[in-house]
């Protein structure tokens, strides 16, 4: 998925893999249905997404999202 189209949104069902690309900074990425949980380069951490949740990304650079069940990732 391309960060670059804003507001798009993704189905993945559990254990699917989305890799978002050209993340800047201000990009937003929303868990709006079931868990997410994300990783990205150079982050020590890993984020886990609840529907209703979001992450706000603070640095350039690619997303890798995983259903931890079936979930709606939308990017704003």
């Amino acid at each position: 998925m391309n960060a670059a189209l804003k507001n798009t949104t993704v189905e993945l069902r559990r254990r699917g893999v989305e890799r978002i690309t050209n993340c800047k900074p201000g990009t937003t990425i929303v868990c709006e249905k079931g868990i997410l949980w994300l990783t990205q380069p150079n982050d020590r951490r890993d984020y886990i997404l609840f529907a209703g949740e979001r992450f706000d990304k603070v640095k350039r650079g690619p997303v890798l999202v995983e259903a931890m069940r079936d979930a709606v990732v939308r990017v704003i």
